[in-house]
Formats: C-alpha cells, sequence, structure tokens
C-alpha cells in the first residue's frame, strides 16, 4: 500500500478496470471523497473502486474547496465532523459558489441525529444523509445515480455544440433553398408566422402582377384568403408533406378581380424560426368535388373527435377510481405505522415515569435530586405529546377525529394549563397577567380538545419570552358574534409578518429561537377550534416585539351539570384494599408499576402472559385486571374475554394500558368491557383516581 498523504493533503485515484468490465469511459468522471479520518478514505476508496471513477481525497475543509476550483466533479460524499470546519458549514460555502453550487453532496456521519444533523444537512442542500458504517451497495448506488447525471450533463453541453454547428449548416441550405425556390414552376411564397411575406420568385410577380419589391412590403392576407382555421394552424394541416393535399383559393390580382387558384402550404424551419411555404397554381376545375370532399373530411373529424372524448372521459374514469383506490389503501397503511410507531415509543416511558414517581415519593430524596425528577417527567410528558401530535395530525386529515362534547367552563381550561406550565413561568421568571372579563365563558365543547389549545398556546407563549418577560390572559365577551374572545399574547420574540400565516401549517416553525419539536402544536389547534366552530388568528409586529394568539369561539345558552358532593378519595385510606392483577410483558414497567400500586395498601400478583395470567386467576381472588394489550401470546382483550368468562361471585374489572392510542384502540378496549382505556406512558396519579372510583363503587 502507498504511503497515506499528509493531513489536509488532495490525493486521486484512477483505479483500473474491474474485470468483465465492456468498455472504459474516454475521461473518467471525478468524485470527491472528504474526510479527515484517512482509514475513511481508504474505505470509501475501495466501496467506489471503478475505472471510470477517478476518486479525490481531502483531508480537510480548505483542500476540498482547493480540488473543487481545480476539477469537475460528479458527486462529493462528505463527512459532517471535521476538524478545523464542520461538514454543514462546508456544505454551506460549496452552495455559495457559482462553479460548485450545483454538484450534489452525500452527507455521512456516525451520530445520526434526524432532528439536528439531517435537517441542516438538507437545509443547505445536501441530497442524502448516509450514516457510518455505510452500506456498500447503498453508497454505490446513490453516487452512480449523480455521475449519470453529471455525464449526461456533460454530454448535453457537446449536444449544444453540434447544435451551433447544424445552425450554420441551416443558412447554407436556405442559401440553396432560395436557388430551387426561384427555379420552380409555380409561385412560391415564403412567410413568417404573423403573415409577413419574406421571399417571392418570378413565377409569383407573374401571377399576382406585382413586382417583387412590391410583393416584399404585403402580407400573405393581401394576396390571398388562406384556409379556415380548422384545418390547422394558418391552413396547414398535420401529417408529412406529400400527403397534404392542395386546395382551391381566391387570388387576389393588382387590379382587384380575383381567381381560382390551388394552394399547397409547407411548413419549414430556417435560423430565424419557423416559415410557412405557400406554392400556387392557377386552377379552373375539381373545386366542387374537392369542396364535397372536404365537407365529408370535416364530419369525419368531428365523429372522431366525438369518440375520442368519449374514450378519454372513460379513460379518466377508470384513473380516478384506481387512484381513490390506491389513496385510500395508502391512508390505512400510514395509519397503521402512526399507530405501531406511537406503541414502540410509548412503551419504554411508562418505566421512566413511575420511576421518577417512586423516586420522589422516597422521604430521604435530597430537594435537588426532586428538581432533576421533575425535569425527567416533564420530558417524558412533552415526549408522549409529541407522539400525541402525530396522531392527532393524522386523525385530523383523515377526518377521524371525534369530540365529546359537554357544558365546559372555559375559564377553569384556561386555570389547568396555567397549572400545568407553572414550573416553567416561575423557572423563567416570567410575569403572569390575568384578566378573565368574559361573562359568558360556559361553552358547549370537548374540555380536553380546548384544554389542548389553550395550554399549547401557553406553553408557546412561555418557550417564546425571554427571562423576565410578561404572559397576559385576557377573555371578553363578544356579543355582536355570540362568542367568546380568548387572547393569549406575550413579550417574547415576535413572528415575522409574512409568517402569521404559515405558522399555522403542519411542521411550520414560529421562529429558529429556542426551536423545539414538531411544528404540528398551532395547526392542531387551529384544526380543533375549527371544529368547535371557531377560529384562530395570530398577530405580531415583528421580530423583538412580541405575539398574540386569539381565539373565537361560539357561546350557546348551556350551564354546567350540579356537581355532587364526594368524599376526597385521594385523601382516605381504603379500609379494605383492592386485589389487583396486573399483566405486562414489559419487565420495567411492570416492576415499577408493582411497587407503586404495593406502596398504596393494594394486594397485587403480576403475569407478563395470558397463560401465566390465567394460572395466577386460579388461586387469587382479585377485583381489577390491570393488563397491556399487546401481549406475547395474544391480546389483553382476548384475556379478559376469558377471565370474565369464569365463574365468580362478583363482577371483574379492567382497566387497558397500551402503547396503542388510536381512536379506534380506545373503542375497541371499552367494546371489550374494560372501564378504562389509558394510553402509555400512564400517569400513576391518573390510574390510581380510576382504582379509587372502581373501589367506591
Amino acid at each position: 500500500m502507498s504511503k497515506p498523504p499528509a493531513s489536509g493533503a488532495v490525493s486521486t485515484s484512477a483505479l483500473p478496470a474491474s474485470a468483465g468490465s465492456l468498455a472504459v469511459p474516454e475521461s473518467p468522471v471525478s468524485i470527491l471523497l472528504v474526510d479527515d479520518d484517512q482509514n475513511n478514505l481508504l474505505a470509501l476508496e475501495s466501496i467506489l473502486d471503478f475505472s471510470d471513477y477517478r476518486l479525490v481525497k481531502a483531508q480537510t475543509a480548505d483542500a476540498a474547496l482547493l480540488a473543487l476550483m481545480q476539477d469537475e466533479y460528479a458527486a462529493i460524499v462528505l463527512d459532517v465532523q471535521m476538524p478545523d470546519l464542520n461538514g454543514i458549514e462546508l456544505a454551506r460555502l460549496i452552495k455559495q459558489r457559482k462553479r460548485t453550487q450545483h454538484v450534489p453532496i452525500i452527507f455521512l456521519t456516525a451520530h445520526y441525529k434526524e432532528s439536528e444533523h439531517a435537517v441542516l444537512g438538507y437545509d443547505v442542500g445536501a441530497v442524502d444523509y448516509l450514516t457510518k458504517p455505510v452500506h456498500p451497495a447503498v453508497l454505490r448506488s446513490k453516487v452512480g445515480v449523480f455521475v449519470d447525471l453529471f455525464r449526461k450533463t456533460r454530454a448535453l453541453a457537446k449536444l449544444n455544440a453540434t447544435m451551433e454547428a447544424e445552425i450554420n449548416v441551416r443558412k447554407i441550405a436556405e442559401e440553396r433553398f432560395r436557388i430551387v425556390v426561384e427555379a420552380a414552376p409555380s409561385a412560391m411564397i415564403v412567410y413568417k408566422q404573423d403573415g409577413r411575406i419574406t421571399l417571392v420568385n418570378s413565377e409569383a410577380e407573374r401571377l399576382f402582377e406585382q413586382r417583387r419589391e412590391k410583393l416584399l412590403e404585403m402580407a400573405i392576407g393581401d394576396l390571398i384568403s388562406l384556409p379556415p382555421e380548422p384545418h390547422g394552424k394558418n391552413g396547414v394541416e398535420d401529417g408529412p408533406a406529400s400527403d397534404r393535399p392542395a386546395r382551391e383559393i381566391v387570388v387576389k390580382r393588382s387590379d382587384g378581380a380575383l381567381a381560382p387558384a390551388e394552394l399547397s402550404l409547407t411548413p419549414i424551419q430556417s435560423t430565424e424560426g419557423q416559415r410557412l411555404l405557400a406554392s400556387i397554381v392557377d386552377v379552373t376545375e375539381r373545386k366542387r368535388a374537392e369542396e364535397a370532399l372536404r365537407t365529408a373530411n370535416t364530419q369525419l373529424e368531428a365523429k372522431n373527435a366525438a369518440i375520442q372524448q368519449q374514450a378519454e372521459e372513460r379513460l379518466r374514469r377508470i384513473r380516478a377510481e384506481a387512484a381513490q383506490a390506491e389513496a385510500e389503501a395508502a391512508n390505512e397503511a400510514k395509519d397503521r405505522f402512526l399507530a405501531m410507531l406511537s406503541h414502540e415509543l410509548r412503551t419504554p416511558l411508562s418505566p421512566v415515569l413511575h420511576t421518577t414517581t417512586l423516586l420522589n415519593e422516597m422521604k430521604d430524596v435530597p430537594a435537588e435530586v426532586r428538581q432533576m425528577l421533575q425535569v425527567i417527567r416533564r420530558n417524558v410528558q412533552l415526549e408522549a405529546r409529541l407522539i400525541d401530535d402525530l396522531l392527532d395530525l393524522a386523525r385530523i386529515r383523515n377526518g377521524k377525529l371525534q369530540l365529546q362534547l359537554e357544558p365546559t367552563d372555559a375559564h377553569d381550561l384556561l386555570r389547568r394549563a396555567l397549572e400545568i406550565c407553572q414550573p416553567d413561568i416561575e423557572a423563567r421568571k416570567l410575569k403572569l397577567e390575568t384578566r378573565f372579563h368574559a361573562k359568558k365563558s360556559i361553552l358547549e365543547a370537548d374540555p380536553a380538545r380546548l384544554q389542548q389549545i389553550f395550554w399549547n398556546l401557553i406553553s408557546n407563549a412561555v418557550k417564546f419570552t425571554r427571562e423576565g418577560g410578561t404572559i397576559t390572559l385576557r377573555t371578553q365577551d363578544d356579543p355582536s358574534a355570540q362568542s367568546l374572545l380568548v387572547e393569549i399574547s406575550d413579550t417574547g420574540v415576535g413572528i415575522e409578518p409574512q409568517k402569521l400565516e404559515r405558522i399555522f401549517d403542519a411542521f411550520e416553525q414560529v421562529t429558529q429561537e429556542g426551536r423545539t419539536g414538531l411544528g404540528l402544536g398551532l395547526a392542531i389547534c387551529r384544526a380543533l377550534a375549527g371544529f368547535h366552530g371557531g377560529q384562530i388568528t395570530a398577530r405580531s409586529e415583528g421580530l423583538g416585539c412580541g405575539a398574540a394568539f386569539s381565539v373565537m369561539l361560539p357561546v350557546k345558552n348551556v350551564s354546567l351539570p350540579a356537581v355532587q358532593p364526594r368524599s376526597s378519595a385521594l385523601a382516605r385510606t381504603l379500609t379494605v384494599p383492592l386485589r389487583l392483577l396486573v399483566v405486562e410483558d414489559h419487565r420495567d414497567t411492570a416492576a415499577a408499576l408493582v411497587r407503586l400500586l404495593t406502596r398504596r395498601g393494594y394486594e397485587v400478583r403480576s403475569a407478563e402472559t395470558i397463560a401465566s395470567a390465567l394460572e395466577i386467576a386460579n388461586d387469587f381472588d382479585f377485583d381489577v385486571l390491570i393488563t397491556d394489550i399487546g401481549l406475547p401470546d395474544g391480546t389483553g382483550h382476548e384475556l379478559f374475554e376469558k377471565l370474565k368468562a369464569r365463574p365468580r361471585g362478583k363482577a371483574l374489572r379492567g382497566l387497558a394500558l397500551s402503547g396503542f392510542g388510536m381512536d379506534e384502540d380506545i373503542a375497541r378496549s371499552r367494546a371489550a368491557g374494560f372501564t378504562e382505556h389509558l394510553t402509555k406512558p400512564v400517569d400513576f396519579a391518573r390510574l390510581q383516581k380510576h382504582l379509587i372510583q372502581i373501589g367506591e363503587e
């Protein structure tokens, strides 16, 4: 092996043709490999070992830029992590230069982060993003595409040069054409698309009794009547010139007399564009017969057009029906993928959330650690919220989102949303002003979805307001529209005027500052407000001037139901604790959940499969089944049905826990008889609330 080049050097290799090659290109295509690690360069070189590739290697950004100044490249394979200038910055420099801005860039990295490197890479113009170790076949395939594109571009440049030569040949041909026209036995007239005459012969002077100089000052319409438009543009019919029949026209002589003539029109090309050649011969016969033939042809063309239109319409219907079916299948596949993705992402979050609850309940946990636990808890809940946003977006787009409408106090929901955001408000030392002036705050709405709107807008205000800023919540009545106006404003970073409407689009970010999340919140909020018969608008004076979001919701004559007094279930101790059977195949989740339930006085047994749960049920007379839906040997629904079918002296209650949280999943659990379907990661306080309610029944 030859000695590797020094750091920052550029090296090239034109490797010999591999065995079995059919031909060697005349000039190899250059590919730039950029990586600070010599071993990585050698690995890339071995992958792209083709005789028609000229591999140029660079270990620094400067060396890469120098190489780009010296040659043309079909593609750049660029490592993201570089010692002097990282790959993202180098790519930005490459795209800023006119000479290299169109060179495709394929990023390589050993540390793949979708929301960071990949988005930045595509933002600076990368065409692909691969993680190390790179699959050789994938890299060869992607590089091969750009090499093929480079060759075609180079071939196109050669073609342009050839075309210039052809133009010169055409000029010579045109001169020869002039000689042929002059020698023709019939009157020949060449004219432009706008009718201006550019060339006539001696026979044309004789036919029209005009001198050549006079004819060149006229238009074709001054001499003849062109055929009607249905026969083709400017009277030229489609098809080869030999198939075009000559047609009768009326010739205008210099004294105004009209004479019948036979006209043939032929399109010709010149260096100045398309021209039409009119060949005109005096005729005295065949007028009636040819007129009849022309009429027959017109009728036939009309019938053919009608048949063609019917065939095209039928084809459009067939294609439309096929496209509807394909779209429906694609939507179903997407929904299945989102449901599975939700399950896989939610499942590992459950033990984290339960463990933070356990640690927080320990008496000897330092205050600093408790704060850290709250950080973990908030971020787990944020992750779950992001997953919910993806599912909500799918529900909205598929028209499957359903609202559970009931009389709801908007002021109560605003206060609950504020409670959730209060830790972040205090951490950023923000000033909070509430001006709940509306007298009619009772709405017919889905409280969970309405609170989701308020929480999203408040959390956005917190996220984009710098420390010490102010957030204001204001409500007022709008008697003219019989609506409630809720406004959430801040003194934060503001919004550019051109983005005020775009921020409600999916995946659009309010601003680059403090950028987190998927950019789905505002899109979902606008859709939810629309489902409630309302709307959301945004306003801002620009960057640095804060922003305000207004939610307009219709008010109806409804009242809140009377609240039945009940004991503080969370504070009291159960005299007879419930006996619980927990079925969960994720061991970390099961262990944490059993500990939490045991510490609260419940008698708990656990199982990982349907078979082990049925075996435990033989000796354990439990009150409530808490089960995951997806189990190794079946589903939680099947387990619940089998347990309910067993003879027992009391009704069995069930709580379903699952990473599947689509509406159809929840409906399936309720149809199976479960009291509640809780989507992972499950907040233990919510689970405890349902257990207490079951215990009180």
